[in-house]
Order: structure tokens, then sequence, then C-alpha cells
């Protein structure tokens, strides 16, 4: 029986190697350089009122009474810019299968009625065009991604990881910061009576707060608040927490 399993054993595992990499070698990526002719492309907008999208899209986002979408992008890739709409989220992705590479930006302007939820991953960006309200919003941001928003919100939570930044200007009643890695959070202008920060890694956060600030950092990561909130921290690590 032994003898059996000593030859066995490896044939089996060699097996599993064969199909793992007649699996992988099956899968196809196709490489799209855009052209560098430039086009403006509209498309259909129902109702949703979350966005998400991931790869190099830069969303222009503004509040308005309809909900619409354009992009523009270099003319050979907008076949391959999807815009979905699936249970109330707008979704902004490149086709599967298919890896493109533009020597320009692409631009998806949306128009919204109500947004509750912002998500984005890989090098994105959210441009906000105006202020923008929302009774509860959520931001959630990974990897290299950038948004630059003034917001009027009741509660707002923001999770972000990576080397997400987002610079916030305006105002909120309550927030809730979460932070890790390299993340960074600039909301000095962003005035909110109540916070709850937690930041680990790198991370950083600037925020403005007047009445209650709850903090917690862990790793090198930093804290910097102005104004004169009621202050609870939990410091570990090399991370501090400062007023300016």
């Amino acid at each position: 029986m032994k003898t059996i399993f000593k030859y066995v054993a490896p044939a089996t595992l060699l097996v599993a190697l064969c199909v793992a990499l007649v699996s992988f070698t099956g899968i196809r990526t196709e490489r799209v350089r855009g052209n560098g002719q430039m086009k403006s492309e509209t498309r259909t907008a129902g109702n949703f009122d979350k966005i998400s999208t991931g790869g190099v899209y830069h969303i222009e986002l503004q509040q308005g009474g309809t909900n619409s979408i354009s992009i523009d992008a270099e003319e050979n890739l907008l076949p391959y810019i999807e815009t979905r709409i699936s249970g109330g989220e707008l979704e902004v992705y490149t086709r599967k299968g298919v890896n493109i590479d533009p020597t320009q930006k692409i631009i998806v302007h949306v128009t919204v009625q109500q947004v509750k939820k912002l998500s984005a991953s890989g090098a994105c960006s959210y441009t906000g065009k105006g202020r923008i309200k929302s009774d509860d919003l959520k931001l959630v941001f990974s990897g290299a991604t950038h948004a630059d928003l003034d917001l009027s919100a009741r509660n707002l939570e923001v999770g972000m990881s990576g080397a997400s930044r987002v610079d916030l200007k305006g105002n909120c009643e309550k927030v809730a910061y979460r932070a890790s890695g390299a993340a960074n959070i600039d909301a000095l202008d962003f005035q909110t009576d109540e916070a709850e920060i937690g930041i680990s890694g790198s991370g950083e956060a600037k925020v403005a707060v007047a009445k209650k600030l709850n903090v917690s950092v862990s790793g090198v990561g930093k804290v910097r608040y102005k104004g004169n909130p009621a202050v609870s921290q939990s410091v570990s690590g090399m991370g501090n927490v400062r007023q300016i």
C-alpha cells in the first residue's frame, strides 16, 4: 500500500498541475492601445444612486434633475468601456478579457439625482462639479484612487486603503473615517460636528471637528485636527494625534 501511494500521490499532483497550466494558458487578455482620436458617446442612464468603477476612469460627478452618462475617450476604446446598471448601481469597467491602454484621459461625465455610495479601485478618480447633497453617503476607495468632492451630508462614512486619497470640503453632521496602508484624508475644509477616525499603517487624516472627536491610531498613522472638540483617543505604535 505504501508503495502504491508513493507513486500515485506524485502522479495526482502532476495531473493537477497540468490541468492548472491548461486553464491558465486558456485565459488570454487582449491589449488595445488608444489611437489618439477622441470621441464623446452618450450612454443609456436608468435609475441609480450608487457608482462603482475600477481601472483608469475619471468620473466627473454632478447632481441634477435627471440621471445621465457620457464618456470622452479615444474612439477605438469606447466599445470596451462598459457601463451597466445593476441593483441601483452604475458600474463603469473595462470589458473582461481586455486591457485598454489609453493615450488620453478617459472622462466619464455622470449626472445623478441622489447619491448614496461612491466606490473606486485601481487608478480611478472622482471629481465633483459643484456641491453634492446627500442624507447618508458612503465612500469606498482602494488602490491609487483619488477623490475631490464638495459635500453636504447628514452622515458620511469613508473607507480607504492602499495609496488612495480624498480631498473634501463642505459640511456634515457626523462622519466616520477608516484608513489603512498609506491612505490620506484631507478634510480641513470639511466642517463636521462629530467625527470618528480609525487610522492604521502610515495613513494620515486632517480634519475639522466642532464638538466630538474619537480617534484610534496604530502603526505610524497621524491625525491632525482643527477646532475645539472633546477628544477621546487611543494611540499605539508611533502614531500621534495633534491639534492644529
